[in-house]
């Protein structure tokens, strides 16, 4: 050992704080996270080692719409594209630490912003493949887009509704401009509905009230690889 060599500094990696937004099934077992940074203004994908979240960190962590965590971001090199690519973080599988903090108001100033409209949502971008009942399905956006690919919506409870089609539940939403299909990705409605069924899911909304409903962008896939179709991902109040 050298007596007379400077000491080393050891320099801690920078915390960031996520207020959860929202928890979406991907497949069995594994989630996709998402959040709001506070300090930085913007809309996180935190990914734990650059993958998404087994269901069994998401618990040890308890990760849950409204809750803050503390994660640290990493250096970890991500594969992917637009629109995706403007909210992937990867981040350290630990510490993950889960922050005590006040109830939010999810139209506070403090809160992710939202839109009218899914179309101001996402930049002007949004798609759709055809009508249902008047409601728009298959919206999506181009895959390669340089927009976001997570973003809120605020809309009058009356606005929000439930149906159940090929043995899977569907939102049907109204925004400013249009009416829309969309498919539920959202953990905590999936959970209830598998449970207690699609009349469960209406009732545990509450009525005569505005909603913060959160929306994201699933990634192509298969045939559908140039389109990242708009997902329910959860609704806030």
């Amino acid at each position: 050992m050298d007596r007379h060599a400077p000491p080393v500094e050891t320099v801690a990696a920078p915390t960031l704080r996520l207020l959860i937004t929202e928890v979406t099934d991907i497949h069995p077992g594994i989630c996709c996270v998402a959040g709001w940074d506070p300090a930085g203004r913007r809309m996180v994908r935190p990914l734990p080692d650059g993958v998404h979240w087994p269901r069994a960190l998401i618990e040890a962590a308890e990760v849950a719409p409204g809750a803050t965590i503390a994660v640290v971001p990493n250096r970890i090199r991500l594969r992917g594209d637009f629109p995706h690519r403007t909210e992937d973080l990867p981040i350290d599988l630990s510490p993950i630490d889960r922050v005590a903090t006040q109830p939010t108001d999810w139209f506070g100033p403090d809160a992710p912003p939202v839109a009218a409209t899914l179309n101001e949502a996402f930049g002007g971008a949004i798609r759709h493949t055809s009508l249902w009942r008047g409601h728009r399905r298959g919206t999506h956006v181009p895959v390669g887009t340089q927009t976001c690919s997570l973003h809120g919506l605020r809309v009058p409870s009356r606005w929000l509704g439930f149906i159940e089609t090929d043995d899977r539940p569907r939102a049907l939403l109204q925004d400013a401009e249009a009416r829309y299909s969309l498919p539920v990705a959202s953990r905590a409605l999936r959970d209830i509905w598998r449970s207690d069924g699609i009349a469960a899911m209406r009732r545990a909304l509450p009525v005569a009230t505005d909603l913060h409903v959160r929306l994201g962008l699933a990634r192509g896939f298969r045939e559908h690889a140039d389109k990242c179709y708009v997902m329910l991902n959860g609704v806030l109040w």
